[in-house]
């Protein structure tokens, strides 16, 4: 029969397996060529190339060309016989061997190539029922033998051309024409020994998401043979625009005579004492830890593991931010700032876009969580075809220099991800990650992810910078993974600030103080709303933290009053009143006092089943009326704000008394943070109480989140010591300092932290990637729903379009567009798991009222029963 080249063979209706093959394998030089050697001694580009000729060799059987040329699989013996996944991987495995590579190496190449269009599977069972013998093991042999045969029979030219590329000579087809699939099941129940070794699954999963991010590179043309310059080019945001605000910010006259700008750039000079004021203290130490994280990262370059440790008000964002872009750009790499919830990562992107004037999914930033993950994954894992264009690819491949994302993001990629999910992994070598509020992840996690911390400084030689206001250690207690460096070093600085000068004081409620004793139950929500609304007199402002959306609303009804108004009353008709681009706070306030008679309170609501859209505006709008250099329609208002923990991190705003539903003792320091931010006027109170539930329901919010074993018994025990010593009233400083060590050391040695055997840990040693794949940072107890909620005619014109594109294979122009709806989507927890987890869609009338924004119940569903919500 006459042989055809490389270049005749299709390995996609519109490219050629030469051109794919070397579009690959130039991807996958590209994300390789700076990593130097694998964990076994072998040059990672030698390694990366290799799999990335090979991966697509079982598309040289005349089954896979008919079928890529017509689309049947029926001409061929049976349609597994199109497949070319598992061929591929056996010829790998005399390539890599003729390049001289490891066993480990060998066995980490074949399950890439076998695994490129799937999932990594628990990798030792996986290469184990290869020595099987029983029939479903002959069938998979003897298919590979038909195929080998088949290549040997119609394409041996081509063949030749693959391995005699790849292994630049050292091996030909004529060289292993003869193996038969038994040869190639010895060979693999040799390797099967190299699974065990620490490295082996971290160095698996590397290899075989280059090799997926290299071939969907290719294939969506992000990149070609001659061209990569995505992959070897990283645009980031302009630090110096960083650098500018913090100047901007940093205006206070100190005792010197100096700006507080001074410290950026003297940032070891001896810091006011406390003669000077409040303001030119928290001014000096601002600047001085942002001028100190920088000058150290810089100092350090060998070292990979920091820390930065600010109470909240001291400047810990942008502090981290632009230590992580210095460094970022003297490795010309890019920064990953991740954060433990979806529900802050608005408003920590709204800085963002307000410091370098940026919009998300740009070359030098992008935004990426889940909700931006739901709508290709599936469509990518199973086909040939790609759906996703150059620019969604871009995104999902984290190839920006800028990325804000989550927790589950972050670490379930580390872990064990999906196939489109893997793609992001190359993007982590050389980069620099930001850990906002470590502790906020689940301590079930807490082992795997300081596991992770090591593979990111090891394997992909990253740097990672931990930023808490309340450092939670246990990155300390893992022997294996590197004890982190002080980026600052200004605690002591900053607790001297807060006990000359307290923000708040925390006050434990009667309910509190009856749960200790075990003389009381908790506090029902309507008599926690007659206490909130008595409180908040004249134009003062308080905000109430709750643990539940269902306690958000049911104390927010009881809140609620003929005489009172709520901040959202207006806000759907605003929307549909309003051109979208003119659209503000401001503006949105006057428009509701103008529809507002003289109310005597302002109530406002914030959950997670509020449409972004919605709650951004709304933190906005509650940002301008506790302003007190602000002027707005409703200054003279007492002013009572109810949310869940969403408001914790990553909103800019003070109010004058907050109170906090029971919680552990980091995230009760956390949620001061949004009292008294600016040191201004009296010490403020932070009163912790313990709520009940909504009538009707039988549980205790606290215990239900948090649990009365393992989060909350660590706090009480603090609480009680702290309360013994000091008083039922307790200085800020005592908490976040002493408090906060005593928790931690209490949770530790209740957790066994670094000294119990940890599931998730001893998973990821043995390479079960089934199992961490399914394993989860977020509380699956409950099935959630996606809705769209379409307000406005304008909402309903981009979702006609969006399906419109979808429906014509538009795949660019439908991601663009449903970038623009994920302001309008609310994900909600439902107690029916058979439910379609479907995208629905929720079109809201004006005389509709299934969307209720006034108690943050947000959407109802005709079909569900909503369950209790974080």
């Amino acid at each position: 029969m006459t042989q055809r080249a490389l270049a005749a063979f299709d390995a996609r209706p519109t490219q050629s397996l030469d051109a794919h093959c070397r579009g690959v394998a130039a991807a996958a030089a590209a994300l390789s060529t700076d990593r130097g050697d694998t964990p076994f001694g072998e040059v990672w580009s030698t390694v990366a190339r290799a799999v990335a000729w090979s991966h697509d060799f079982g598309k040289l059987t005349p089954w896979f060309q008919e079928y890529v040329a017509t689309g049947d699989r029926t001409a061929a013996p049976s349609p597994k016989h199109t497949y070319h996944g598992e061929v591929s991987a056996l010829i790998t495995l005399p390539i890599l061997n003729a390049l001289g590579c490891s066993d480990a190496t060998a066995a980490a190449g074949f399950i890439a190539v076998a695994k490129h269009h799937s999932v990594l599977p628990n990798i030792q069972p996986a290469l184990t029922e290869y020595t099987r013998s029983d029939e479903y093991i002959q069938q998979r042999l003897d298919r590979c033998d038909d195929q080998l045969q088949a290549i040997d029979d119609q394409a041996a030219d081509a063949a030749d051309e693959i391995i005699t590329t790849t292994t630049e000579g050292a091996l030909s087809w004529d060289d292993i024409r003869g193996l038969s699939a038994d040869d190639y099941q010895r060979a693999i129940s040799d390797l099967i020994g190299t699974v065990g070794n620490d490295d082996f699954y971290a160095y698996s999963l590397n290899l075989w998401s280059t090799l997926v991010a290299a071939d969907k590179s290719d294939a969506s043309r992000l990149t070609t043979a001659d061209n990569v310059t995505e992959l070897t080019t990283t645009v980031r945001p302009d630090p110096s625009l960083l650098t500018q605000r913090v100047d901007r910010l940093s205006s206070t006259r100190l005792p010197n005579g100096e700006p507080a700008r001074w410290y950026r750039r003297h940032p070891d000079a001896e810091l006011p004492d406390a003669s000077a004021t409040i303001r030119q203290r928290v001014a000096a130490i601002q600047t001085a830890a942002n001028g100190r994280a920088t000058s150290t990262i810089e100092a350090n370059p060998q070292t990979n593991v920091f820390e930065i440790t600010l109470p909240t008000g001291f400047g810990k964002t942008y502090t981290g931010l632009r230590a992580a872009l210095t460094r970022a750009a003297n490795r010309d790499s890019r920064v990953i700032y991740s954060l433990p919830y979806t529900s802050i990562i608005d408003q920590v992107d709204s800085e963002i876009q307000s410091i370098f004037g940026l919009k998300p999914h740009s070359k030098p930033y992008t935004k990426h969580h889940h909700l931006a993950d739901t709508r290709t994954a599936d469509s990518d894992l199973h086909t040939e075809g790609y759906s996703t264009g150059r620019e969604t690819l871009h995104a999902e491949a984290w190839r920006s220099g800028l990325v804000l994302t989550t927790f589950t993001q972050l670490f379930e990629t580390l872990a064990g991800p999906g196939n489109v999910q893997s793609i992001k992994l190359p993007a982590l070598h050389d980069s620099v990650i930001i850990i906002d509020e470590p502790q906020a992840a689940p301590h079930e996690w807490w082992g795997l992810i300081g596991h992770l911390i090591s593979t990111c400084v090891e394997l992909y030689d990253a740097t990672v910078i931990l930023m808490t206001a309340t450092q939670p250690r246990f990155v300390d207690q893992l022997d294996e993974t590197p004890t982190p460096t002080p980026l600052v070093g200004l605690g002591e600085a900053c607790r001297s600030v807060l006990a000359d000068n307290p923000r708040v004081t925390f006050d434990l409620h009667e309910s509190m103080q009856a749960y200790f004793e075990r003389e009381g139950g908790p506090l029902p929500l309507a008599t926690a709303a007659e206490e909130l609304v008595g409180e908040t007199t004249g134009s003062s402002n308080t905000l109430s933290i709750v643990n539940t959306v269902d306690c958000a609303v049911t104390m927010s009804a009881a809140a609620s009053s003929a005489d009172s108004v709520a901040l959202g009353d207006q806000l759907l008709s605003y929307h549909r009143n309003r051109d979208p681009d003119a659209q503000s706070a401001d503006d949105y306030l006057q428009y509701l006092a103008d529809r507002s008679d003289g109310a005597e309170l302002l109530t406002a609501t914030l959950t997670t089943r509020l449409r972004p859209v919605d709650r951004q505006l709304l933190i906005d709008a509650i940002g301008l009326i506790t302003d007190p250099d602000t002027t707005t329609p409703f200054d003279g208002t007492p002013t009572v704000t109810i949310s869940t923990q969403l408001i914790e991190a990553g909103v800019d705003i003070s109010f004058d008394r907050l109170y906090r539903d029971f919680a552990p003792l980091p995230a009760i320091v956390q949620a001061a943070g949004r009292c008294n931010r600016s040191f201004g006027g009296p010490t403020r109170p932070v009163t912790i109480w313990r709520l009940d539930s909504p009538p009707q329901q039988e549980y205790i919010p606290s215990s239900l989140i948090y649990g009365d074993a393992s989060l909350l018994r660590p706090t009480q025990i603090v609480l009680n010591e702290l309360v013994t010593n000091r008083g039922t009233t307790l200085p800020e400083s005592a908490v976040i300092s002493d408090g906060i060590e005593r928790y931690y050391d209490q949770l530790h040695g209740q957790l066994q932290t670094g000294d119990r055997t940890d599931e998730l840990v001893t998973a990821y040693n043995n390479g079960e990637g089934n199992k961490l794949r399914t394993a989860s940072l977020i509380d699956e107890e409950y099935t959630t729903i996606d809705v769209l909620v379409l307000i406005t005619d304008s909402e309903r014109e981009l979702y006609k379009n969006y399906q419109q594109a979808k429906d014509e294979n538009h795949w660019q122009e439908a991601s663009s567009m449903f970038q623009q709806l994920q302001s309008c989507l609310v994900s909600v927890p439902v107690s029916d798991t058979e439910l379609s987890a479907d995208l629905r869609i929720a079109d809201i009338d004006e005389d509709d009222d299934k969307y209720a924004i006034n108690t943050g119940k947000g959407i109802a569903l005709d079909d569900a029963v909503l369950d209790t919500e974080l």
